[in-house]
């Protein structure tokens, strides 16, 4: 009887956790080049762009990408942080989060005023729960590759 109880709550426990790692943000395949001459303030920590198409004219993940450093980040490191603009709550290519210009990496989504922590991951506060989805960066002397 205790091993059925301990199976079924390992399984469980499993469950929840491939569950909690998929995002409702779609894969969409992507390239963006982005040269951080472009806007200097980005090799600070705790400054964030966003960018919604690529040097092509291309649209850039789901909607859009948020490029950025945390407020952790040491100055003049290469630990840059990509994310994908779009609210995981509302799901949709049209409603993508607004940066606010506050120096910590705070984004807000304008239809259901979820705020994410860039810094912290982009740990959600408010109605949603799942962070926003994260892809890697590769830094090549003063450019960001960043694709999905």
């Amino acid at each position: 009887m205790i091993a059925v109880l301990c199976t079924a709550i390992f399984s469980l426990s499993l469950t929840s956790c491939d569950s909690a790692t998929e995002s409702s943000i779609p894969n969409v395949s992507f390239r963006l080049s982005y040269n951080t001459l472009q806007n200097p303030l980005i090799t600070n920590p705790g400054n964030f762009v966003k960018v919604t198409k690529n040097v092509n004219g291309l649209s850039v993940g789901y909607g859009g990408i948020i490029l950025g450093k945390s407020i952790f980040a040491a100055f003049g490191d290469d630990q840059y942080v990509a994310y994908d603009a779009s609210c995981p709550v509302e799901a949709s290519s049209n409603v993508s989060v607004t940066l606010l210009d506050d120096g910590l990496g705070t984004a807000v989504c304008p239809k259901c005023n979820t705020k994410y922590n860039l810094s912290n991951h982009a740990f959600p506060e408010g109605v949603g729960t799942e962070y926003l989805k994260s892809y890697k960066v590769v830094v090549n002397g003063n450019t960001l590759l960043i694709n999905n």
